[in-house]
């Protein structure tokens, strides 16, 4: 959740007709938020994680506006063209990938203002910006600054600026020790060799993002008049985002926006770019999700509440834009979602089902179960492993080449891991690593989910139930990882076969693949010694592996 500070006579200032403490608590409640604390004049507001445009009392009063009625569609926000030109050099991709800006003119700054930017870009830092992971604002008068300004990457002793709130000349390396943000936020930069700058072309340096700015160049006071306001991070779609909400913000505050131009020597790309998103839904869809029964143009009504632009009601189709601050909206069921806080969860009726049910077991849950309890019987030890791991240790540790993957993306925190398993046994040899030190045999065995690339599934990828087995003992071999698979399968009433294989994981001559009513569904043998010496491993090991959702199947 991520609560917002503000005053009810800001958020009144922002509505088109006032409201009170009573009615805000009514509304926020039905369009799925809380209204977490009042002091005064002071409010406290939880919101929902995936609605960052809520963050700004602006974001906020534009949603109520509308859930009240007293706006038909989001306000539009004028973008000017311009000129302006960001540059981007292509060594800084190896270390903050990207950089987005735009320029506001003619504002006029409060007290009230200025602490209230601050609180809204270190509230996105913590929240959408994953503490400045993911995304780092900066803010700067743009009458101190000449444009373009290049987003660069320099060893830390040659970048030199004050930072903001000091009064001495440090250098990179030196502001990661002394100045209090560098300390909090070194980690994100300290590893490296260069670290990212923002610099205008009179050599004056900005920022070192995602840590500081420099004090001469971004300070706000009340006689700032005009900003250059940029973000850095890993993805463009989150500096876009964030862009998209900021510019509508200051638009609301009557500044000028002008766009500047993105230049990396491949592509330009402009920003902000708040160009809504078309989309068409159902109102079969919405109905069939809610449990309600509203006629399209019902469900238009509902759509427009919550800010989305009608286009057209064609039969049983609602056409309409997506407002460019609207990140949450991915999927279809996300609209479904917006209708029901349209038409309030409150009005939907609790129904029961006319039908008769009684609770038990997934079948697949089922087999499992009679599975390990009979491996459990037998001797064996059941262990659990983490689904996600490392291509080395699925593939190149294996002595097996890399297969199609579900891939982790470039931030995780821990950087050893990199992909979700597509099989069990490399899981099972770390157990057997990790236990070295302990007094062998070694029986152990795993039934669990695996990932597998599957295109024509919404999500691109699905869910394989596995069973693995490894053996490790002095005189294990091919037959005894046999015997405890022919156990098994006698203990199911199935019969199936082994053809000779050649894999990289088990011994030449020692290795063969599973076949159930004539599909493969595994693979058994003796671990290759060029494996065992991969996990330095110094005990003899065999094993298997099967799918046990063909198992199922074959029930």
């Amino acid at each position: 959740m991520v609560i917002v500070d503000t005053k009810l006579s800001r958020l009144n200032k922002l509505l088109k007709k006032k409201i009170t403490i009573k009615q805000l608590d009514q509304c926020l409640a039905d369009m799925g938020m809380e209204l977490d604390e009042i002091n005064g004049d002071e409010i406290k507001i939880e919101l929902t994680a995936e609605r960052i445009d809520l963050i700004t009392p602006e974001g906020l009063a534009r949603a109520i506006n509308c859930y009240l009625g007293y706006a038909k569609k989001y306000p539009e926000t004028k973008i000017n063209k311009s000129n302006y030109v960001h540059k981007v050099k292509p060594i800084v991709k190896k270390y903050r990938a990207f950089t987005r800006s735009f320029i506001v003119k003619n504002l006029k700054f409060s007290s009230e203002d200025i602490k209230a930017i601050m609180w809204i870009q270190e509230k996105i830092h913590d929240t959408y910006g994953r503490k400045r992971k993911k995304l780092a604002i900066g803010l700067y008068d743009l009458d101190l600054i000449k444009l373009p300004v290049t987003y660069d990457a320099l060893k830390p002793e040659s970048i030199k600026f004050i930072p903001l709130g000091m009064t001495q000349e440090l250098n990179g390396r030196q502001i990661l020790q002394k100045h209090p943000t560098g300390r909090d936020y070194a980690h994100l930069i300290e590893k490296d060799d260069k670290y990212p700058i923002q610099i205008d072309s009179k050599g004056q340096i900005l920022s070192m993002p995602p840590i500081i700015n420099s004090d001469n160049l971004g300070k706000i006071t009340k006689e700032t008049k005009n900003l250059f306001i940029e973000c850095t991070g890993p993805e463009e779609g989150t500096l876009d985002n964030a862009m998209n909400i900021l510019s509508t913000m200051f638009g609301d505050w009557d500044g000028k926006i002008y766009s500047v131009t993105i230049e990396d020597g491949r592509s330009k790309t402009i920003c902000p770019n708040l160009t809504p998103e078309k989309r068409t839904v159902s109102s079969e869809f919405v109905n069939k999700h809610i449990g309600i029964n509203l006629k399209p143009k019902e469900t238009a009504k509902m759509l427009t509440k919550m800010g989305h632009e009608i286009i057209s009601v064609k039969g049983d189709n609602i056409t309409f834009n997506v407002p460019a601050t609207r990140t949450d909206i991915w999927h279809d069921v996300d609209i479904a979602d917006d209708v029901a806080r349209g038409y309030g969860f409150n009005n939907i009726k609790l129904t029961l089902p006319n039908i008769s049910t009684m609770g038990k077991m997934l079948p697949i849950n089922e087999l499992k179960e009679d599975i390990c309890n009979f491996l459990a019987n037998i001797g064996l030890v059941e262990v659990n492993t983490f689904a996600l791991t490392s291509k080395e240790v699925q593939y190149e540790k294996m002595n097996i080449s890399e297969e199609k993957h579900i891939a982790l993306g470039k931030n995780t925190t821990d950087k050893s891991l990199n992909m979700v398993r597509s099989w069990l046994l490399p899981e099972l040899m770390k157990v057997l690593v990790a236990n070295r030190n302990k007094e062998y045999p070694q029986k152990i065995y795993e039934s669990a989910i695996v990932v597998s690339p599957d295109n024509k599934e919404e999500s691109k990828a699905r869910n394989v139930e596995k069973l693995a087995c490894l053996l490790c003992e002095e005189k294990t071999d091919f037959t005894k990882a046999k015997q405890v698979l022919d156990a098994i399968f006698s203990y199911l009433g199935l019969e199936y076969e082994i053809k000779e294989a050649e894999l990289g994981t088990f011994i030449s001559g020692r290795a063969g693949e599973v076949y159930l009513k004539g599909k493969k569904i595994g693979s058994i043998g003796e671990i290759n010694p060029q494996v065992l010496s991969n996990w330095e491993l110094f005990m003899p090991v065999s094993g298997f592996e099967i799918n046990l959702d063909e198992v199922l199947k074959a029930l």
